[in-house]
Parts: structure tokens; sequence; C-alpha cells
């Protein structure tokens, strides 16, 4: 999407179908060489899947932390490879090629830019959980995206318990503010929530009403409405979003984002890999938006079942995307 005015440059879900057959041929819409079970072609994932954010939402809990005054990018923290969260250590993720890591002393600006779980398990501890639902309102969770676009395909982001969205009434007593920082706890949000949440941070500090639609027009030709950005709110202040860039920067050209690199263009990206339940598969994700000085795009990359990492599956996908928009030939 473009972080200035929200409009989306594209939407993709896979397995995907032939659209031509929906008038007559209903029942041939399937994917039988889907890597996913059950296969659900007809579902958009982009708008209408949920999955389990990671790394990715430690974007959010740096703008709580940041914007709230309560840490800067200086602070510093102990990292032994893990922190203690109710009496059990909750350990960093593993190395793509070894054990857990252990940093030792660290800043919050390199908690991000190497993506640190305890770092941001023990932000997560100081600030409480109350203030990251906070911002997670701010940034669009808790709502459908206001996307033209069918009600019933699309969802909202949040904390969800038995299938159904959960706002905690207590915050400090309901929710595991440790894991929720570092974005596993019971979250699940949609690849358009965590564009959203990069676009955010691109257009310093203010969240564009998502649209697919840029006008109407009769069946003459003549354009009957026009839909113009619109802005949503101002999420964090304009600082907060430059030293928020800055890091994800940094991860990009010396940390976990490496595979997100584009020779001559800043890009400021955040991977993320969560764990699924299942041994060794997880979904990996990668968020970005680029030029860092001058953002034209954002992107959000999703992929399910992996066994890799965000930084090795998804940041690749996420490059290809941002060279399409920022290609010369592009009218974007």
């Amino acid at each position: 999407m473009n972080p200035r005015t929200g409009k989306v440059y594209a939407l993709a879900s896979q397995p995907t179908y032939d659209p031509n057959l929906v008038e007559n041929h209903f029942n041939l819409i399937k994917a039988p060489g889907a890597p996913c079970h059950p296969a659900a072609p007809l579902l958009n994932r982009a708008t209408d899947g949920l999955f389990t954010p990671g790394s990715t939402f430690k974007v959010v809990t740096a703008t709580a932390a940041l914007n709230s005054h309560k840490f800067t990018p200086e602070s510093t923290f102990d990292d032994p490879g893990y922190c203690i969260e109710y009496g059990k250590q909750v350990s960093n993720a593993a190395s793509p090629d070894g054990p857990v890591e252990a940093f030792g002393r660290v800043t919050f600006a390199q908690g991000l830019q190497h993506s640190i779980n305890s770092v941001f398990c023990n932000i997560g501890k100081a600030i409480g959980a109350g203030l990251i639902l906070d911002y997670m309102k701010k940034f669009g969770f808790y709502k459908d995206p206001t996307l033209e676009t069918p009600a019933n395909e699309k969802v909202p982001s949040g904390l969800y318990h038995g299938g159904r969205l959960f706002f905690p009434s207590n915050p400090a007593t309901q929710v595991d503010p440790g894991r929720l920082a570092f974005g596993q706890e019971t979250l699940a949000v949609t690849p358009l929530q965590m564009a959203m949440v990069a676009s955010t941070v691109a257009n310093r500090g203010v969240a564009m009403n998502p649209q697919v639609l840029d006008r109407v027009v009769d069946s003459g030709g003549k354009t009957i409405v026009r839909v113009h950005p619109k802005e949503l709110r101002r999420v964090m202040s304009r600082t907060t979003a430059d030293q928020i860039t800055s890091m994800m920067v940094d991860a990009v050209r010396d940390g976990t984002g490496g595979a997100a690199a584009i020779p001559g263009i800043s890009v400021a990206g955040k991977t993320g890999t969560a764990e699924t339940g299942n041994s060794g598969i997880n979904t990996t994700w990668f968020i970005c938006f680029a030029p860092a000085e001058n953002p034209r795009v954002a992107v959000a990359v999703t992929l399910e079942n992996q066994t890799g990492f965000g930084g090795t599956t998804a940041a690749p996908i996420a490059r290809v995307l941002m060279q399409a928009v920022l290609s010369p030939r592009s009218k974007k």
C-alpha cells in the first residue's frame, strides 16, 4: 500500500482460483496442489485470514514504549538469552543455524534490530499489557478495516479466545504482557493490519484509511465518485516514528532482515517468526517500507507452514514486491 494515501496497490492470497469458473463451474474451484489443508482458495487471507504476528508485533510494542516516554532507543538491557515470566524462562529465538542467541548488554534499538525476545518481554512487563492494547487500538486493531470490500471478507485483528475477539476488562490479570510484547499470547492478525502498522510508521506516525477503490464511473465512462485519501488518526509522534524507522533500517542493514535489502535504496523492515504449536513449523512474516526517507510503498508478507524464519522466507518476497513498485517502469 501507499503509506501517504492508504491506497492498496495489491492484495494476494494463495492458493488462488480461476474466477471464470464462478459463473457455471463453481464446484471446480479447488487447489489440489496446495500445501495446506483445507486449501480454502476462496478465503482472502490478506483481509480475512488470522495469523500469529510474532516479532513483527514488536513494532507496536516499540511504539507504545517510546511514544509513552517509558523508554528511549538508548535504554539498556542485559540479555542472557531469556527473560523470566511468571517464574519461568521465556527464551529468545534460536538462530537460523544454531542455538538460542544471547546478546548480553544491548540497547532498545539493538533489541529491535536483532529481534531479541527477552528485551521485548521485559519491556512488556514494564509498561503493562494495558498500554500495549491501547496502542493496538490506535493502529486499527479491534475494528474491521475500513476497506471497500464485503463485511464478511474482512476481520479485525486482536486477542482471540475460543475463536472470538477478546478485549480484556483487566489486562493486568488476563494477559501475559511479556509474550504479548513479542507477538505471541493469543494474538491473531491479518496481513492487511500489519501492512497498516508498517505504513503508519512510514507516514511519520499517521494512519491512513486503506482503500482499494479509486473512482466510480458510469456506463459512459464518466467519473461520478472519486475516492480521496482519508486520515484515520495520529498514532505516534513524528519523533517516535523516526526512531522506529531508524531501528527498522538497521534491522535490514545489519540485523534479521538483510534479505530484503535493495541496492541503492534504504529499506526499513521487521521480521517475524511465530510458533504454531507444531514443533518446527512456523508462520513467518516480514513487514517493511521503502525508501525509508521518502516512503512510496509499505508491504506485509505472511507465509504458513514454514520450517524457516521470516528473514529467510518472507523477506525475499517483500523485496520483490517493493522493487516492483519502485521500478522506474512502475506507474504507481
